[in-house]
């Protein structure tokens, strides 16, 4: 709870079992090998983003509620979880396709995203869970996190970072 309170954020490293990580593994590259004329109805890669990813297979569909992130989850929304998305994102070698530095603020306005410590409990409306099916070491890429950047309750200067871009 301090950490997720101070940062923003937590890393939980080893969540998944083997068995469990290479049918999600499995599944993943299922999803990503298929041609698209081939694909579920709903189902479709746009650019490096294959949407509604944890739907495509059951083991990927486990990810939501895993058993090690579940339990925060219902506590961080007062047991009363939204799934907003399931987007399965992938990083080809070669390719550096990132997602801008935003805040989601930014993009839904200053009420999108609730943060609150009270009794000793955190409420936050507006999170994302990344599990990782791949190891990701130091200088690979992955997810970029600024500490507190989702919570804070002031704009965000626009010269502050991406050289004044969004």
């Amino acid at each position: 709870r301090y950490l997720f309170d101070l940062n923003g954020y937590l890393h939980l490293r080893s969540v998944h079992e083997e068995e469990e990580l290479k049918a999600a593994q499995a599944a993943a590259d299922r999803y990503i090998s298929t041609p698209p004329e081939d694909l579920p109805s709903g189902f479709y890669a746009d650019g490096n983003r294959y949407v509604d990813g944890i739907a495509f297979d059951k083991a990927l569909e486990r990810l939501v509620s895993h058993p090690k992130t579940w339990p925060m989850i219902l506590e961080f929304t007062e047991q009363r979880p939204r799934l907003s998305g399931g987007t399965l994102q992938v990083s080809f070698e070669g390719t550096e396709e990132a997602y801008r530095l935003h805040c989601a603020r930014e993009d839904n306005g200053p009420e999108s995203s609730q943060f609150e410590a009270r009794e000793g409990k955190i409420f936050c409306n507006n999170f994302a869970v990344f599990h990782y099916l791949s190891d990701v070491h130091p200088g690979d890429g992955g997810l970029v996190v600024v500490p507190g950047s989702h919570k804070s309750q002031f704009e965000r200067p626009l010269n502050l970072f991406n050289e004044g871009t969004m």
